[in-house]
C-alpha cells in the first residue's frame, strides 16, 4: 500500500521541476491547511517554492500571500503582533539581498504590514525602499520595467500608504524619522520627475504626522475593525488582491498614473479618495493639538534646505504646517521666509 503524498514530498518534486500548475497549488492547499493552521515548515517550504519554481500558476501566489499572512499574523500570541524575529524570518526570505524582487514578496509584506497591530519597523521599510527602487532604479527592477525615469506614481502613493497607516486608528499615518528621511530622499530624486499628484498631498501629510507625535497614543482595536479582519481571515483575503493589477502594470511597464485605483477594482477609486480624506481630517486634528518644537524644527529646516533648493512639495508642506499648527519654533521662520510662505 502506497503511502500518501507528504507535503515534503511535493515540495522536493516541484523544485525539480521548476513548475507549479493549479493542481499542485490546490494540493498545496490543502496539505497546509488540513491541520488548521500554518507551520513554520509550511512557511518554509513556501517561500523555498517561490524562490525555486519560474512557471507558477496564479493559484500559488494566491496561497502564498494568503497562507503567509495568517503564518505571521493571525498565528501570532497575542493575534496581529510580529516579533523581531519573526520579522527577521519574513525579511531573509522574501530580500535577503536587500531587494524585493518579485510582485508576490511586495504583496505578502504589504499584506503583513497592513493587518499586523504591531509589526518591526524594518518590515516597513522593506516597502518603502521596495518602492523606491522601483521608482529610482526602474530599469534594474521588475517592478519599474518601462515606467518614466524617477517618478512616483499613483500606484506608489497607493503601496506607500497602505504601508504607513496606522493599523487601526484615527485615519492617521505612523511615520517615524528613519521612514520620514526616506520620504525626503525619494521626493528630492524626483523633484524634477512627473509624479503624480497625490505624492504632493501624501508627502506634506506623512511629514506633518511624523512632527506631530506619530507614537503618541495607543492603538486600540474597535469592534468594526475587529469583526473586519475577522471576515478577511474567514475569506482569506489579501491586500495584495488590491495591488495585482498594480504589480501587473509595473511588471508590463504600463503604469496607470491617473486611473490606477479604477483598475485595481470597481469602487477602489473611491475607497483611496476616503482613505485619503479620513486622513486629511485626522493629520489636521492632530496637529491642531500640537507644536512643532525646537528638535523637529530644526531636524525639517536642515532637511528641506540641504539640496539648496525648495521645491514644490516641501513649499506645501510648509503651508499645511503654517496653517494648521498652533504652534512652531522659530527656528523654521527663515525657511518660511525663504519659501514666501
Amino acid at each position: 500500500m502506497s503511502q500518501p503524498l507528504r507535503i515534503e514530498n511535493l515540495d522536493e518534486n516541484l523544485r525539480a521541476t521548476g513548475r507549479i500548475e493549479g493542481q499542485h497549488a490546490l494540493q498545496l492547499r490543502k496539505m497546509i491547511y488540513a491541520k488548521g493552521n500554518v507551520s513554520r515548515n509550511d512557511a518554509e517550504i513556501l517561500f523555498k517554492l517561490d524562490r525555486a519554481c519560474s512557471s507558477k500558476d496564479p493559484g500559488f501566489a494566491a496561497l502564498y500571500v494568503e497562507a503567509l499572512t495568517d503564518y505571521f499574523v493571525w498565528q501570532t500570541e497575542p493575534k496581529g503582533y510580529v516579533t523581531p524575529e519573526q520579522g527577521k524570518f519574513l525579511i531573509d526570505n522574501v530580500a535577503g539581498d536587500g531587494h524585493v524582487e518579485r510582485k508576490t514578496e511586495l504583496e505578502l509584506v504589504l499584506n503583513v504590514v497592513h493587518w499586523a497591530r504591531q509589526c518591526p519597523e524594518e518590515v516597513v521599510t522593506l516597502v518603502l525602499e521596495a518602492v523606491r527602487q522601483s521608482v529610482l532604479l526602474s530599469r534594474e527592477t521588475p517592478f519599474g520595467a518601462n515606467r518614466p525615469r524617477a517618478a512616483i506614481g499613483a500606484g506608489d502613493v497607493a503601496i506607500l500608504r497602505k504601508a504607513l497607516h496606522a493599523p487601526a486608528g484615527d485615519g492617521s499615518l505612523l511615520i517615524t524619522r528613519r521612514e520620514a528621511e526616506l520620504l525626503f530622499s525619494l521626493n528630492e530624486a524626483t523633484a524634477a520627475g512627473d509624479n503624480d499628484p497625490a505624492w504632493t498631498d501624501f508627502f506634506s501629510r506623512a511629514i506633518a504626522n511624523h512632527l506631530v507625535n506619530y507614537m503618541d497614543e495607543p492603538v486600540v482595536l474597535d469592534r468594526g475593525e475587529a469583526v473586519r479582519r475577522e471576515r478577511w481571515l474567514e475569506e482569506r483575503g489579501s491586500v495584495g488582491k488590491l495591488l495585482g493589477s498594480v504589480g501587473g502594470a509595473l511588471a508590463r511597464g504600463d503604469i496607470p498614473f491617473a486611473s490606477v485605483w479604477e483598475e485595481l477594482d470597481p469602487t477602489g477609486a473611491v475607497a483611496a479618495r476616503k482613505e485619503a480624506e479620513a486622513e486629511a481630517i485626522a493629520t489636521k486634528k492632530r496637529l491642531s493639538r500640537e507644536q512643532v518644537d525646537a528638535d523637529e524644527a530644526k531636524w525639517l529646516a536642515e532637511r528641506i534646505l540641504r539640496d539648496g533648493t525648495i521645491d514644490e512639495n516641501e513649499r506645501a508642506l510648509l503651508k499645511f504646517l503654517k496653517q494648521d499648527a498652533p504652534s512652531i519654533d522659530p527656528a523654521l521662520d527663515s525657511v518660511f521666509k525663504r519659501a514666501g510662505i
